[in-house]
């Protein structure tokens, strides 16, 4: 019998719901905005993919499914800010390689 209280513990703690992830979804949601007018022309496959991930972060949070939703905001986070980094190297090259092309 005390197995299956054990059972019906583990079975209820792994049912409990999480809070959540507001703020998480705020950064994400924030980050993706900002690279959003600079990554389209240079990284728009690395805007694509953070664009992605943040749409399914907003479904699995309608769904209540919050700890996925945080990892899929705080992945929607990360990929927005690579597009923002490679979309200023792609802007930064361009001007170097015009400098470059002046003298």
């Amino acid at each position: 019998m005390n197995r299956i209280a054990l059972i019906f513990v583990a079975a209820l703690a792994a049912c409990a719901t999480t809070d959540p992830p507001e703020s998480t979804m705020a950064s994400a949601r924030t980050m993706v905005a900002q690279a959003r007018p600079v990554a389209q022309q240079n990284a728009p496959a690395e805007l694509a993919v953070a664009q992605d991930k943040l749409a399914r972060a907003e479904t699995a949070m309608q769904r209540g499914h919050y700890e996925h939703a945080r990892m899929l905001a705080e992945e929607a986070e990360a990929d927005a800010r690579l597009a923002w980094i490679t979309s200023e190297r792609v802007r930064t090259e361009r001007a170097l390689q015009e400098e470059r092309n002046i003298r």
